[in-house]
């Protein structure tokens, strides 16, 4: 199935998830549709398990992403480098761009990008807020990573890519929402 995969995520760039299909896949992956269908009866299932993959992916990126020494007492700096990562992971991976920034193509995908924001608002609590000032009701940190990817998802529809004034615009919106609530 790895085999799968990488082909699927091969013609996803090229085609993009409208012309990629199943039998395109086994052929030039070499494995018989009979065998993919058991694990993804459509290519929507294959999308949704690809896209869950890379929304793991950006978390653990993200989690690995070192806290600017620079602006260590800066929340504003933390947000930045946090945004830069993902703009960086996204940008370095197309198909996740098609798959995530284009927004859900399943049911499923739904609560996976549930799963993500609120791992990455986590992330976000750490960084920013370690004096647990942000409230969770409604969740403050999750709002502003919804804001930031709001603006990473206009940049790539209207670029193609992040392009560092969406990045910029990103960061400048998400710290814009968590300025009332944080001391500047």
């Amino acid at each position: 199935m790895q085999k799968v995969v990488a082909v699927a995520e091969q013609l996803l760039e090229q085609l993009g998830p409208e012309s990629t299909s199943i039998p395109a896949i086994a052929a030039e992956s070499a494995v018989p549709r009979a065998a993919i269908y058991p694990f993804f009866p459509d290519k929507y299932a294959l999308f949704s398990h690809i896209a869950r993959l890379h929304m793991e992916r950006l978390v653990q990126t993200l989690q690995a992403t070192e806290p600017d020494p620079a602006s260590a007492a800066d929340w504003r700096g933390q947000v930045g480098a946090l945004v830069a990562a993902a703009v960086d992971y996204y940008n370095g991976n197309p198909v996740a761009s098609i798959l995530l920034l284009r927004g859900a193509l399943a049911d499923g995908d739904v609560e996976a990008h549930r799963a993500k924001d609120a791992a990455i608002s986590q992330l976000l609590r750490e960084r920013v807020d370690p004096e647990a000032r942000l409230p969770q009701s409604p969740d403050v940190a999750v709002l502003a990573v919804d804001i930031a990817f709001a603006c990473m998802r206009h940049g790539y529809a209207v670029e193609g890519v992040i392009s560092p004034v969406y990045a910029q615009e990103a960061s400048n919106a998400a710290c814009a929402y968590l300025a009332s609530w944080l001391p500047r």
